[in-house]
């Protein structure tokens, strides 16, 4: 069950969180009623009767409310965005609808500890996290530091003038000390129709901003995905113009080979004729040899032109075409070979599994430092199954690329990307298997796993890989 969980973080964000959470934490000791007057000037407007200082100490506490909020309700946010557990490969988001009213309920507590200072969480604070939830749901919450500050804001100002209603009261808003304080002073000095009207209003006004805003969040979440659908269209079409030019190459190179089919026909012939008429050894030994290289060649043009052609190749025989050519990119003090089963052989197409291994040795060439690089060749034999195992100590392979590097197009060096796709359709066609290790920094191993034929075409019995 432990296996379908994933979690997955990113720590800037997390970080990012954790730093604002703290500050939130920090700010009842610095932003402080005393030092906003709101007592003084709440007094002055009950003596008075004066409903413009009731209204002031109205807009004081709000101020003082949103500062004080803003830091970790957008901290928990954060913290919540950087989290997301997966389970079978589908987002749970009940953990984060949990984890935010839990991180919420800890914080109040550990500032009412701290400071004595007892905050409410009731509807206000359950609209904000609700509404912030459904927008992180619906990834319109995934914007930049200063939006979400902006959109925070807005919520938090709009939500917050609701609390200072002397009306709503009975509905379960502003039941803290100082709104409630704030209340019976209006009432007492008769501006309570006052305030329920200059609230409401700025309660409107920050509410339809956030409106505004999460309307151009939603256009821009959609921007976004079409963006992405787009992008998508492009890599398909990307791929489906590379393999159009491949199969374009391949159709080119397959008639200019077929082409050569027919003058090598008719000069082995001759030179068997030849030889059958020739009465010096030495010279019938020539075109003995002769002959045979013709053989030779006629095979691999065969194995150009039908991909399915198939022969017992021993694994010196391979791995010689493959050392040779790899030789003109590749230093040869660079590798270090090593053949522990040189006669056993492989059912292959001898082209084509060479340029498989040769595609991967080039990659392990532009991994390494030129100076300090290492390309290790193993191959052995075991259980029925032949190994060739490709190591070198180069840069190694992301874990985000990991999953990508099979793909045509795909590449980590803007090339073409074909070189490992090319080798995994090679080897999946022989009946064989390919895989990757590898360690950001340190090394990269490629395994090509194929089954060992015996000379007379008839397979080793085995159990398994």
């Amino acid at each position: 069950m432990l296996k379908d969980i994933e979690i997955k973080c990113n720590k800037r964000t997390l970080i990012q969180g954790v730093v604002l959470t703290f500050l939130g934490i920090l700010l009842p000791a610095i932003v402080m009623e005393r030092r906003l007057g709101i007592y003084e000037i709440l007094t002055k407007g009950m003596m008075e009767e004066n409903a413009g200082d009731i209204l002031k100490g109205a807009v004081r506490l709000v101020l003082m409310n949103v500062v004080r909020a803003i830091p970790h309700y957008l901290g928990v946010f954060l913290i919540n965005e950087s989290v997301q557990i997966y389970w079978k490969e589908r987002r749970r988001f009940g953990f984060n609808i949990v984890f935010t009213v839990s991180a919420i309920l800890l914080v109040y507590r550990i500032i009412e500890v701290i400071y004595g200072i007892r905050y409410d969480f009731g509807i206000p604070a359950m609209l904000i996290v609700a509404f912030v939830l459904i927008l992180s749901y619906m990834n319109l919450f995934s914007v930049s530091m200063v939006n979400k500050l902006v959109l925070m804001g807005s919520l938090l100002f709009s939500i917050q003038w609701l609390d200072v209603i002397p009306g709503l009261t009975e509905f379960g808003f502003g039941r803290g000390e100082i709104s409630m304080d704030v209340k019976t002073a209006a009432n007492l000095s008769r501006a309570g129709s006052a305030l329920d009207l200059f609230a409401f209003l700025l309660f409107l006004a920050f509410f339809f901003a956030a409106m505004i805003q999460v309307a151009l969040l939603y256009k821009e979440h959609k921007l976004k995905i079409s963006n992405e659908k787009t992008r998508q269209v492009e890599q398909e079409l990307y791929h489906t113009q590379i393999e159009a030019l491949k199969m374009r190459n391949d159709s080119e190179v397959q008639n200019l080979v077929h082409d050569l089919k027919s003058p090598l026909t008719t000069v082995q012939g001759l030179v068997s004729l030849a030889e059958m008429m020739e009465k010096d050894d030495l010279l019938r030994e020539y075109f003995g040899k002769i002959s045979a290289s013709l053989t030779a060649m006629s095979t691999m043009i065969s194995e150009i032109l039908y991909e399915k052609t198939r022969s017992p190749l021993p694994t010196e025989e391979l791995m010689k075409t493959v050392l040779a050519q790899i030789s003109i990119l590749v230093p040869n003090e660079m590798i270090q070979f090593e053949n522990e089963c040189p006669e056993t052989c492989v059912m292959g197409n001898r082209i084509r599994l060479s340029r498989a291994i040769i595609n991967i040795l080039t990659n392990s060439y532009h991994a390494v430092n030129k100076e300090t690089g290492r390309i290790r060749i193993h191959v052995f034999s075991q259980a029925g199954f032949v190994y060739f195992v490709i190591e070198d100590n180069g840069q190694g392979i992301e874990k985000s690329q990991m999953e990508h590097i099979w793909e045509i197009g795909y590449s980590g060096r803007q090339s073409t990307g074909l070189g490992l796709a090319f080798a995994r359709l090679v080897v999946e066609n022989h009946k064989g298997t390919i895989r990757i290790e590898s360690e950001e920094g340190k090394y990269t191993k490629t395994i090509i796993c194929l089954k060992e034929e015996i000379p007379n075409g008839t397979g080793k019995k085995h159990s398994g890989d």
